[in-house]
């Protein structure tokens, strides 16, 4: 169900496993301002109370998956919103060909949306089961709300979480804590880039920060996103 978390900001949520490991996954839904339309990212599987639900509050017109890993679900949301834009990093439709991309997700001003910031986290790898692998990921800043919106980019999980995942990410990272895990460090091999990057999103004017994994930071992401990356950089960052 949906979860309002400011004006024209809810998040929805679903179980998830990642091998075997409990994580969890989190929707965002931006209402663009002075309209009904509805910006979704990183869809969670629609079901008919969802869709109820967003049927309340406006009308679904773009559907994006921020990074080439969160488009599980796209091909469902495309199927029951069939008139929304669809969006994606160019790297997704290499990756999945077999999926429709309406649109291509581009950092390079200006935003196809007015009060949505978006910053192409360039140079951010996981490791995979294949080994390290780009995860292509956008972030993207809601200003009315001044809320950073990031996907696997950083983690947050607290004592809500299942015992194995908290075990985990107190070794690996992300419990307690704003900060990407053990497996974008050891990926991750072009910092610079991604030093940029991150120079960029920390100009925006953000407090609360969106994952799609773990605990919702309220207020101070801002503060814990500079500490975790400079430590992640070797680098400080503003």
């Amino acid at each position: 169900m949906l979860h309002r978390l400011a004006d024209d900001l809810w998040v929805a949520e679903q179980p998830q496993t990642y091998f075997g490991l409990s994580i969890g996954t989190r929707m965002t839904v931006i209402r663009l301002a002075n309209s009904n339309r509805l910006v979704i990212l990183s869809p969670i599987q629609p079901h008919p109370a969802l869709e109820q639900e967003l049927a309340a509050i406006g009308v679904v017109t773009d559907v994006m998956a921020p990074n080439v890993f969160h488009h599980l679900y796209l091909q469902a949301f495309q199927k029951r919103f069939p008139l929304a834009t669809t969006w994606g990093p160019p790297a997704l439709r290499q990756k999945c060909p077999h999926l429709q991309l309406d649109r291509l997700l581009s950092a390079e001003p200006p935003s196809p949306w007015p009060e949505i910031e978006v910053c192409n986290l360039t140079g951010l790898h996981t490791l995979g089961p294949t080994g390290p692998s780009p995860l292509h990921e956008v972030a993207f800043c809601h200003t009315p709300s001044r809320t950073l919106i990031l996907t696997d980019s950083a983690f947050h999980f607290d004592a809500s979480a299942a015992w194995l995942t908290r075990l985990i990410t107190r070794i690996g990272g992300g419990f307690n804590r704003l900060e990407p895990t053990i497996l974008e460090r050891l990926a991750t091999s072009d910092r610079a880039s991604l030093h940029r990057a991150m120079q960029l999103v920390l100009q925006w004017d953000f407090d609360r920060v969106i994952v799609a994994h773990g605990a919702i930071v309220e207020t101070g992401g801002k503060q814990a996103l500079a500490r975790a990356y400079s430590s992640f950089l070797e680098s400080p960052l503003p």
